[in-house]
């Protein structure tokens, strides 16, 4: 597949989207220099190409009731039949797991984690990862944010 050539209009359409996905059509295409048809379709060919994946709010996680915070690594049992498949399996049906990366060294996987409370977050480590083709786990309590940074810089 070929890669799609972005050009100073297009950067302009995305990290003003990036800003606030909800600006209104017509002040994204003044902001841009743009007319409003000109903007609309390059607007629609970023997201038909896939560059602009999709939109979202972005919630404050204090406010929307979440307590708890974590990194987890997730280490699959090698000598298990299919544990690789089942630990993906776990982690894709497990909904306080937002983020998952298979990544390289000690474990196989590290996975975001937001829980209501602590509770909750016990019965995930304690009952849900308690499963023969898992093999290792690592916590790690997210107690402050420092940098999240939702857009991405082109």
């Amino acid at each position: 597949m070929q890669e799609m050539v972005v050009d100073k209009h297009d950067i302009s359409i995305i990290n003003l989207l990036q800003e606030n996905s909800q600006i209104p059509r017509l002040a994204l295409a003044e902001k841009v220099g743009l007319s409003s048809s000109q903007c609309f379709r390059r607007l629609k060919r970023l997201e038909d190409a896939g560059v602009i994946d999709h939109y979202a709010a972005i919630l404050n996680k204090e406010k929307a009731g979440i307590g708890v915070s974590a990194a987890i690594m997730v280490q699959y049992r090698k000598s298990e039949v299919n544990a690789r498949e089942k630990t993906i399996e776990l982690i894709q049906y497990t909904p306080v797991i937002y983020e998952c990366y298979s990544i390289t060294g000690e474990y196989d996987f590290m996975l975001r984690v937001y829980c209501k409370t602590m509770n909750e977050f016990n019965i995930l480590v304690n009952n849900t990862f308690q499963v023969s083709f898992i093999s290792g786990l690592h916590t790690y309590m997210l107690l402050s944010c420092i940098k999240d940074k939702q857009s991405l810089s082109l």
